[in-house]
């Protein structure tokens, strides 16, 4: 989780970060969750996700006035071949978390909606819950169901301060 989540994480920014500056326009999302405020799964996950919305906070100060945005992601419970699987192993402890889940290609939507915001510049260093960006830009899962924020259940994103050292 913290050896290859978080170092990948970081590899891939700052090798991206660069050519994305050069051009005067990109966005560096990292996926995160409510784990990096909240108790889930342990220590070390919610070390490994309260360290990439920290990446996302700083190089939002370093991307300022470039055309390139940093922003963490908080996804809710996703719905994969894996967690399917877990599902129907285990029905009694997760098919009611499931049936809210997210799919990849609802947050994919919702990252290239990102992407296209012309006002992407004010959420540049910003930590945003992907099921409260879908209902801005009018994205949901097939059928038309709206996965919902868990926010009220597990924690706001956390305010960088506006103190900056170089």
């Amino acid at each position: 989780i913290l050896d290859v989540g978080l170092r990948s994480t970081y590899l891939a920014s700052w090798h991206a970060a660069p050519i994305m500056v050069k051009q005067k326009s990109g966005l560096i999302v990292f996926t995160s969750s409510f784990g990096s405020v909240c108790y889930m799964h342990g220590a070390a996950y919610g070390a490994q996700k309260a360290g990439v919305d920290k990446f996302a906070a700083d190089m939002g100060v370093d991307f300022r006035g470039t055309g390139v945005a940093a922003v963490s992601l908080w996804m809710g419970p996703l719905l994969t071949e894996r967690s399917a699987r877990t599902r129907d192993e285990h029905p009694e402890q997760y098919e009611q978390i499931m049936a809210n889940a997210e799919t990849p290609e609802f947050n994919g939507r919702v990252i290239h909606a990102l992407s296209q915001d012309l006002e992407l510049a004010a959420l540049n260093g910003k930590t945003v819950i992907t099921a409260e960006m879908a209902e801005k830009y009018g994205i949901t899962e097939s059928g038309g169901r709206q996965p919902p924020s868990w926010r009220a259940m597990l924690g706001d994103p956390r305010e960088a301060h506006p103190a900056i050292i170089a």
